[in-house]
């Protein structure tokens, strides 16, 4: 859990705006115990039907992501939130990773793909 708050604490600019805003998280002896993130109404990738413009700031947020070299590696459908207004964010960084970018570029692409192909399947 501290990794997590750690690389939500690199996305501070985004924050809100692809992923969820973290608003507190508190140490209780010496250890993690516990992450307030901001609470959006949203539902799972799985029961939507997106449109191009979405998927096209989906993206963004991704490469956004990628600019802090940071590497989500879990890009599933669950890990995919959209709320009322069509915002799609990107969920669960227990599993990312910093990675030097100009090393690891390859990396990146490969998850784009994958996040863009994932998001191609629930096209209108």
């Amino acid at each position: 859990m501290q990794k997590e708050v750690e690389i939500y604490k690199d996305l501070a600019n985004i924050q809100g705006k692809y992923i969820f805003k973290l608003v507190c998280y508190g140490y209780y002896e010496g250890s993690m115990s516990f992450v307030i993130s901001m609470t959006i109404v949203s539902t799972s990738l799985s029961d939507q039907k997106i449109k191009k413009q979405q998927k096209t700031r989906a993206i963004k947020g991704l490469e956004a992501i990628h600019k802090y070299g940071i590497l989500h590696n879990d890009i599933r459908k669950e890990n995919i939130l959209i709320n009322d207004n069509g915002d799609i964010y990107l969920i669960d960084f227990g599993m990312a990773s910093q990675e030097d970018t100009k090393k690891k570029r390859k990396l990146f692409e490969e998850e784009q793909l994958k996040y863009s192909n994932l998001l191609n399947r629930y096209n209108m």
